[in-house]
């Protein structure tokens, strides 16, 4: 069955692997009948969504950054070879932070259990990490584009805008966009691709 949210079902959108991806990530990959995650690009050090997302909890916006291993040569490294380092025990720190942040959201409860293993500490390569997530966003979200290659694609992200949805803590900070998605789906759950439908040009 063909997404509600598809508007360009004949053509490919060319994405770079990212941690726990924004909303506008999701909007824009809705949109595509097809997508490749981009793993072969080259990894670069000021593009941070490939190991950073942002989260809001009770003390407002929190960025997460998950810790790389040092490669001999960042500026020739390809993201598909960045290996996670184990620094600081991050997945309970970054999991804990999503506890704290949407432990009492209407649908946290529901979809935890499956977003949890990618949490575990086990995973190694930063693109495995990013995919493990990415395939919960996905399956939560009810996006489901093809997986193919870069042929006949586009990496220009289409315009997307900002929707207000409800968000637990928008009586404390107000509305906030640009938050990872993990903040939609936990907050909207099952309406989370109404906001991505609303979100489109």
């Amino acid at each position: 069955m063909t997404s509600p949210l598809i508007r360009y079902p004949d053509t490919t959108l060319v994405l770079p692997p990212v941690y726990c991806g924004s909303i506008r990530y999701y909007a824009a990959m809705a949109m595509y009948g097809a997508v490749t995650i981009d793993t072969q690009r080259r990894f670069n050090k000021r593009a941070k969504e490939c190991h950073r997302c942002t989260i809001e909890g009770a003390n407002g916006v929190q960025r997460l950054t998950v810790p790389l291993e040092k490669p001999t040569e960042w500026h020739s490294t390809r993201l598909c070879d960045v290996k996670v380092s184990s620094h600081g025990d991050w997945w309970h720190v970054h999991w804990g932070a999503i506890f704290s942040a949407y432990g009492r959201t209407p649908f946290f409860e529901y979809y935890a259990d499956d977003l949890m293993p990618a949490f575990s500490g086990d995973i190694e390569s930063l693109v495995e990490l990013d995919a493990s997530i990415d395939r919960f966003c996905r399956n939560a979200l009810g996006i489901n584009p093809r997986e193919v290659t870069l042929d006949d694609a586009t990496s220009t992200l289409p315009e997307v805008r900002d929707v207000e949805y409800y968000q637990i803590w928008a009586s404390r900070y107000g509305f906030t966009p640009g938050l990872s998605v993990l903040d939609l789906i936990f907050n909207m759950g099952p309406e989370a691709p109404l906001v991505l439908k609303a979100m489109q040009p």
